[in-house]
């Protein structure tokens, strides 16, 4: 019985969340960008000019950029996640959806810096053609946030004419 209750309330949670898979360009000009918030792990600094997201039918998000160095970001709703960040460091993040916003907050650390609080809000526009990203990051001192504004894009380029090309092997 209490399987059947988690269940159903996991099947209700995810028949609200919205898809918000795809390719997403930066729209720059309704974007504000503080270099040192973005989204960890995607990008050294700054926004990614692209997102990628897949979102498969149990509801996690995956989150990649068109820099083939950088990591995945995975968001988990009702779990925790943690991602590599580059060059030493991680990012654990706790999700949740709050009607068509996906709500995550954790922690960045690194060995060369100061812990700081990071909180992420997606929210899809109700026509499903705008993606905005408040990114928060509080450290011991300060606090700074971006908001990255994404509009959906109908094709993917090939990867020759990414930041960071793929490469032809013989």
């Amino acid at each position: 019985m209490r399987f059947a209750v988690v269940l159903l309330v996991f099947q209700i949670a995810m028949s609200q969340a919205p898809d918000l898979s795809g390719t997403w360009k930066l729209d720059s000009a309704r974007s504000r960008v503080t270099p040192a918030v973005g989204m960890v792990g995607l990008i050294r600094a700054g926004a990614p000019a692209t997102l990628h997201i897949t979102q498969p039918a149990n509801g996690t998000l995956i989150v990649e950029s068109q820099i083939n160095e950088s990591q995945s970001r995975i968001y988990k709703p009702g779990g925790k996640t943690s991602t590599p960040v580059v060059p030493s460091g991680s990012i654990t993040m706790t999700s949740k959806w709050e009607g068509r916003t996906l709500v995550s907050e954790g922690n960045l650390e690194s060995t060369s810096g100061t812990p700081a609080t990071v909180k992420e809000v997606l929210a899809l526009s109700a026509d499903g053609a705008t993606l905005t990203i408040e990114i928060t990051l509080t450290g011991a001192t300060e606090k700074t946030s971006s908001t990255l504004v994404y509009t959906k894009s109908p094709a993917v380029e090939p990867c020759q004419k990414w930041p960071t090309p793929c490469k032809t092997f013989p």
